[in-house]
């Protein structure tokens, strides 16, 4: 946990094995970070079979990385394996499934890039090429 880190009602953060948060990251409610789930759903022979009780699949674990500057809004939810990059934000009710890169706006189920912050200009800009 780095520095002037702000956490707010009801964030859930599961570690199993490592979950880092940068400094200055502000954290809305209600909040779901996660390093690991029961089964292993990656597409290869370590798949967890539909057949076995949820609760009995072995738990898996991949490290999720905050970086400094992060701003997380309400019901945001940070699944294992991902890394979501400085100063980036991530908009009410996301679902982080895949690594977000440095100074972008990300939005959805799952969450992707709608803005990056231009450094020249000093602006957000929308940008479909990230």
């Amino acid at each position: 946990m780095g520095k002037n880190v702000q956490i707010n009602d009801y964030v859930h953060i599961t570690a199993m094995e490592h979950v880092f948060i940068g400094d200055n990251v502000l954290m809305a409610s209600k909040i779901y970070i996660s390093d690991c789930s029961h089964g292993s759903y990656s597409g290869d022979s370590n798949d967890s079979s539909p057949y076995s009780l949820p609760i009995e699949r072995p738990l898996h674990s991949k490290a999720v990385i905050i970086e400094d500057n992060v701003w997380l809004g309400e019901f945001v939810s940070v699944l294992p394996g991902t890394t979501i990059g400085k100063g980036t934000i991530v908009g009410a009710n996301s679902v982080v499934s895949k690594s977000l890169p440095s100074y972008v706006i990300a939005v959805g189920s799952p969450a992707k890039p709608i803005k990056k912050y231009n450094f020249e200009t000093k602006r957000w800009e929308k940008t479909n090429n990230i």
